[in-house]
């Protein structure tokens, strides 16, 4: 197993720099907020429309006024209260590439909960795996990004089982209505009632699920036979990958599927992210995806 290495300090400072250049994060800082349900909506003012903008966000009378088409810029009236929902189970501690799944996961939740503690509100995190690992309270301010990072960075807060079915359980019954959830897992493992407490959990809050996997989850190279082991019982088997690659492609697909299909049904939204190509363009295209739809 490899060891678990986190370096926030040169991922603030980058994020710190492209937030005052508004390229990473603009959607997130300040204008982020409107990518979350709430009570309601103000107005904020006016930007240039943009080709990832929905062309109904267009105010055309105050596109006539400034000779370029513009959209309006709305914010949250509310200060919202995002937890993240952290998977730390054993098939997070696995890597094809240089980075771990876990360490790509801390790294995005790094990144978030920055953009929503810039931005005034509220972050909490929740490490799990087949229980509660370890709990950072909701909060503001810069000590609880600290605080945040400190718990992402922790080694001794990684690997064990996987119950999905049970931690949401436990948000279903313990976590304020109307908070936002972002789940961030690799679903693999999934068993139980899941899909059934997924659907009133996505009633109950404002749920983002983000799925990260390993290139190796998804496709299995050609090197002939190798010794494989379970993440969760550390059991080991010899496999023909040249025999098996198809059919592993095959079932890694249709369970990628499957909880995708979950989340639709669910009514929540779902972010797929494969752990050797960087995270920034897709969330925040994802991101601007979810402002357009709520409008």
């Amino acid at each position: 197993m490899k060891q678990i290495k986190v370096d926030f300090a040169p991922l603030v400072k980058q994020l710190e720099i492209q937030a005052k250049k508004n390229i990473i994060i603009s959607g997130m800082t300040g204008q982020y907020r409107s990518v979350f349900k709430g009570r309601g909506m103000e107005f904020e003012g006016y930007r240039k429309y943009d080709q990832s903008d929905d062309a109904r966000m267009i105010d055309w009378k105050a596109s006539l006024r400034s000779k370029q088409p513009v959209v309006r810029e709305l914010i949250e009236e509310r200060q919202l209260e995002t937890l993240f929902v952290f998977d730390v189970s054993s098939s997070m501690l696995f890597a094809s590439t240089e980075k771990l799944k876990c360490e790509y996961a801390a790294e995005l939740i790094a990144t978030m909960g920055f953009a929503i503690i810039q931005g005034g509100d509220a972050a909490g995190l929740l490490m799990f795996s087949d229980h509660k690992v370890f709990q950072v309270n909701m909060a503001t301010g810069p000590r609880q990004y600290y605080l945040m990072t400190r718990a992402l960075e922790n080694p001794k807060l990684y690997e064990g089982e996987y119950d999905l079915d049970r931690m949401l359980d436990h948000l279903i019954h313990f976590t304020r209505r109307n908070t936002t959830i972002v789940m961030v897992s690799d679903f693999i493992g999934v068993k139980g009632d899941w899909r059934g407490k997924l659907k009133i959990a996505a009633r109950k809050f404002d749920l983002i699920g983000i799925m990260i996997r390993d290139p190796r989850d998804i496709t299995m190279p050609e090197v002939g036979q190798v010794v494989i082991s379970d993440p969760y019982t550390s059991k080991e088997m010899v496999i023909d990958t040249k025999r098996l690659k198809d059919h592993y492609a095959d079932a890694a697909k249709k369970q990628i599927e499957e909880v995708q299909a979950a989340f639709k049904e669910a009514g929540a939204d779902l972010l797929f992210l494969v752990s050797d190509q960087g995270f920034i363009k897709p969330m925040r295209e994802f991101f601007m995806w979810r402002r357009a739809k709520w409008r």
